[in-house]
């Protein structure tokens, strides 16, 4: 790997987890207001007192992060380059192939986060603690008997399960011991399909966005790092314009209680629409954008800024060898 290529990828990633950390709240509140059903009856959404719950999850995210920000530039190099056409004069790519290399970039980091999220999404559940996320309807077996039996030895599955529901888990260790325990390995997957589409969503409408504004403010010279941080920001609300609905199912189809609710993502969607309005499929706008944009608009801005850096040695070196 190119040493410039190594050190951006260095820098980049220091920047994502020091963004992601100190933005964490907004991804708390997003999460937390997406977790919370809006029917009749059900308890409103509280704002948390506590600053530490703010940053229940975090350490999950923050690893998810690094895999995803360490691989995300080097995917979408790599990306570009096998789609461009090598006949073209033009350095520019066009439309179609930058949203194939953002597709393919998106579907790579999808692959990393997925256990990360689930990790992250029950430890907001269990910080929350509340009848906010919890369902209001039983669960029931609808399942044909041939005899009925008084008592019915649990499953140890249900029996951790009931432990947690007493004694939830507040941190990345003993949160792991609890899906693992309560679902099995097929817990840290859950929502695996809205997360590879949301993931691929992000990166397509991200990529795109970014690289054509790139190409119509500074087609043949590199962007100074503000004006890279001024596109990322813009390409980040066009992220949560477009993929906000799939985030929402992606949250939902994560939580503990999905097997309760939800038969699959399809399933998902349609209750959140049917029960609580269209509306509700845009829950936790507001936080994902603050959180979203400072993202996008750091990662790009440091990538570029370093990129700069790195090109502007290699002209010193250049002209001192010259």
């Amino acid at each position: 790997m190119p040493e410039p290529l190594l050190t951006s990828i260095v820098a980049g990633s220091t920047a994502a987890v020091f963004q992601t950390t100190i933005s964490y709240p907004f991804e708390f509140l997003k999460t937390g207001l997406q977790l919370h059903r809006s029917q009749a009856g059900a308890a409103p959404f509280e704002m948390m007192l506590q600053l530490k719950t703010y940053f229940a999850g975090c350490a999950a995210l923050n690893i998810g992060t690094l895999l995803k920000t360490a691989t995300r530039f080097t995917t979408y190099e790599s990306a570009c380059e096998l789609l461009r056409d090598k006949e073209s004069s033009s350095k520019t790519i066009s439309g179609p192939r930058l949203l194939a290399a953002g597709v393919i970039t998106g579907f790579m980091e999808s692959l990393l986060v997925i256990p990360f999220e689930n990790i992250k999404t029950t430890t907001i559940e269990n910080a929350l603690a509340s009848p906010v996320t919890k369902p209001t309807e039983p669960a029931t077996d609808a399942r044909p008997t041939f005899h009925n039996l008084k008592q019915t030895a649990l499953h140890p599955r249900q029996k951790w399960f009931l432990h947690y529901e007493s004694h939830p888990s507040a941190h990345f260790f003993s949160t792991i011991q609890e899906i693992y325990r309560t679902r099995g390995v097929r817990g840290f997957l859950q929502g695996s399909m809205p997360t590879i589409i949301r993931q691929t969503s992000n990166s397509a409408v991200r990529f795109t966005t970014y690289t054509t504004l790139k190409q119509l403010v500074s087609p043949n010279k590199p962007l100074t790092e503000y004006y890279a941080f001024a596109l990322g920001l813009v390409s980040s609300c066009a992220v949560v314009a477009v993929t906000q609905p799939i985030d929402v199912v992606k949250t939902r189809m994560q939580s503990k209680y999905a097997w309760r609710l939800y038969k699959n993502s399809l399933n998902c969607a349609y209750r959140t629409f049917v029960e609580e309005g269209i509306t509700k499929l845009w829950k936790g706008w507001a936080p994902r954008l603050m959180k979203v944009g400072l993202s996008g608009g750091v990662s790009f801005g440091v990538f570029q800024y370093v990129e700069n850096l790195m090109n502007s040695m290699d002209k010193q070196a250049s002209m001192g060898h010259d």
